[in-house]
Order: structure tokens, then C-alpha cells, then sequence
């Protein structure tokens, strides 16, 4: 169980350890991401209640409208009022969610809407929570929709990010609130994913029950890449579950061992980048902590020795002979008595 208030670096380890191993002996991606997000909504609980933290977690994917299921490919059209889309127009599909609903725990009952046509640059810039996912993944619409492509495959290895809105309520980044922000009380929304080999990007979204600060957020980029690891498993496996047409099937037929080694080797060598990266992050992070604390310890001292030398002064006021205060009395009222027979 993780509580993601209280989330630590080792916390981080051992969640990104199980979410890299869900993608193994699956049978399509579809399974992998139902895999995945259940163990998020399930494991990220209230340290001191045991409650889900999660109201609802949701997996995305882009996916080309002709290679969607009959079902999707209707939902895409809905929304285009019946129009024909390209084959190649990418839709944002949902592969996989989990929530506190029963209908949320399906992708064919978990949205209104599982596979949204992203038609044109145009239409996806009023669309405001996918584009405000691709401004914090790093990206520009164009390249989001594979419109440069080039530049959109040597960004793959690098593009790993959050989406993160600390205020749910009332933000125009999620238009669910009425449906599930509010009546859920979700506090803030995070996200995490990137591109996959493949040209797709895919994102988690965690709709959480409580408030997270963006430092907490940040963790998250390296779950990111044990979801993509996930997700990648080069095989001859299909995206969705029910998928019959052998359209739907990753054709990698000439996908030998040494090339399967060669992924691997490649997805090692990124997941130790990104734990070294994190190390380093956590280096500073703890040696600015050190800096504030050798800071304040300083402060304190200064402090101490002022008020020593407060008390030292205090100390030598009360030391004075009880005599001597009188003899100064006495002294400076003989003075007044002298001064007034000087005035008469």
C-alpha cells in the first residue's frame, strides 16, 4: 500500500518494480493496462483509514480510427456527427479504468465517449484537458497528432511526463465536474505517461481524493517509464482483448531473439537514466534540506549567544550590593535637597 501523501523514493521503486513486470504473459495491451491501473486504484489507499486515494483511474492511448474495434470506430463517428474519418486520424482511446463505480472498472462502460477523433489541430486545441496533457508532456499539437512525424519518433526515447492540476475543482482543465470531480470530492488530478515506439502516446490519470503539491508530482515521471516498459512488450500480441481482425495484431513476425535482447538492453539502459536522474534529484533535494537545517542551527546559535550575553548583563544588574543602591539614593536626594535651597 502506498500513501501517496506520503510518498518516498522507495515507495517509488517498488511500485515502478510491479508496474514494469504487469505487461508480461498477457495477452493484449488491453490486458497490461487493466493490470496497471487496477493496481493503482487498489494499492494507493489512506495510510490511517485504508480508503482508495483514487476515486477513478483511467489509461489512454492514441490509436489509428482504422485500426479501433467496430465499437470504437462508432463512438469516433458519433462525435463526428456521422462523418467519415482517415484511417490514419488518431483517436484518444481508452484501453483501461478502475474505480469506485462498477461501470468505472470496464473501458466499454467507463466514459461516454472511449474513443475521441482528434481531427484536426484546430479541434484539439479546444479540447481542454488532451491539450493541456500534451503542453505539460513537453509537446507541441502538430507533432501530438503525427503530423511531423520524424521529429515525433526521436522524441520517444525522451518524452516521459506529468500532467498535473493541484485544484480540481473548478479547473478548466477537467470538464467533469459535475459527473465526477464534485460529486467524488476529487481534490486534484495527476497523470503520467509518453510516446511509445510505436508513434502513440498513452497517459494514466489519476483522479485523486486528495491534494498532491507539484514536488509530489514530479515522482511520478519515473512510473511513467515502467508503464511504457509495460506497454511495449515488442510481441505478436493485439491491443484489445476482443480483437478478432488481425488488423489489430502488432505484425512482428521478423522480431528475432537478438532484436528482443536489443529492446530490452535499450529499455534497461533508459529505466537506469531515469534512476540515476532521480538520485541525483534526490542529492539536491537533501543537500538543500542540509543547507536550510545548518542554516536554522546557526540562526538558533546566534540566538543562544545573544541571549547569554542578555542574561550575563541582567545577571550583573542584580549582582549590585543593596548598599550601594541606597547610597546612590540618598546621595541623589541630598542633590535635590541642595537644588531646591538654591532656588529659594
Amino acid at each position: 500500500m502506498y500513501d501517496i501523501t506520503l510518498f518516498t523514493p522507495q515507495d517509488m521503486a517498488k511500485c515502478s518494480l510491479v508496474l514494469r513486470h504487469l505487461g508480461r504473459n498477457t495477452a493484449s495491451m488491453e490486458a497490461s493496462s487493466q493490470n496497471i491501473v487496477n493496481y493503482i486504484y487498489r494499492h494507493f489507499c489512506d495510510s490511517q483509514t485504508g480508503e482508495n486515494t483514487c476515486a477513478l483511474v483511467r489509461l489512454f492511448k492514441t490509436h489509428p480510427y482504422g485500426e479501433l474495434e467496430d465499437s470504437l470506430q462508432q463512438s469516433a463517428r458519433r462525435l463526428m456527427k456521422g462523418n467519415s474519418p482517415a484511417a490514419d486520424m488518431k483517436c484518444w482511446t481508452l484501453l483501461a479504468a478502475a474505480g469506485t463505480q462498477p461501470q468505472w472498472n470496464s473501458r466499454h462502460t467507463a466514459a461516454e465517449n472511449p474513443a475521441i477523433p482528434l481531427v484536426s489541430t484546430k479541434l484539439v486545441a479546444q479540447m481542454p484537458a488532451i491539450s493541456e496533457i500534451i503542453r505539460q508532456f513537453g509537446l507541441d499539437i502538430p507533432t501530438f497528432l503525427g503530423i511531423e512525424r520524424e521529429r515525433f519518433l526521436q522524441l520517444e526515447p525522451a518524452v516521459l511526463n506529468i500532467f498535473h492540476v493541484s485544484e480540481a475543482k473548478g479547473s478548466p482543465f477537467i470538464p467533469e465536474q459535475n459527473s465526477l470531480i464534485i460529486p467524488y470530492q476529487v481534490k486534484s488530478v495527476l497523470g503520467f505517461g509518453g510516446l511509445l515506439p510505436s508513434g502513440s502516446v498513452f497517459a494514466v490519470v489519476m483522479f485523486l481524493k486528495v491534494k498532491i503539491p507539484q514536488s509530489r508530482a514530479e515522482m511520478f515521471k519515473d512510473l511513467a517509464l515502467s508503464v511504457k516498459t509495460a506497454l511495449s512488450i515488442p510481441d505478436t500480441q493485439s491491443v484489445f482483448e476482443s480483437s478478432e481482425n488481425p488488423n489489430f495484431f502488432f505484425k512482428n513476425n521478423d522480431f528475432g531473439e537478438t532484436q528482443l535482447l536489443e529492446y530490452q538492453v535499450a529499455k534497461l539502459i533508459q529505466l537506469l537514466d531515469f534512476s540515476e536522474q532521480e538520485m541525483l534529484r534526490q542529492a539536491a533535494r537533501f543537500q538543500q534540506t542540509i543547507d536550510n537545517l545548518q542554516g536554522e542551527l546557526a540562526e538558533y546559535k546566534n540566538k543562544e549567544q545573544a541571549l547569554k550575553v542578555s542574561q550575563n548583563s541582567f545577571t550583573g544588574i542584580l549582582n549590585i550590593p543593596k548598599e550601594a543602591i541606597a547610597s546612590v539614593e540618598e546621595n541623589q536626594g541630598i542633590q535635590r535637597f541642595n537644588q531646591g535651597e538654591e532656588q529659594i
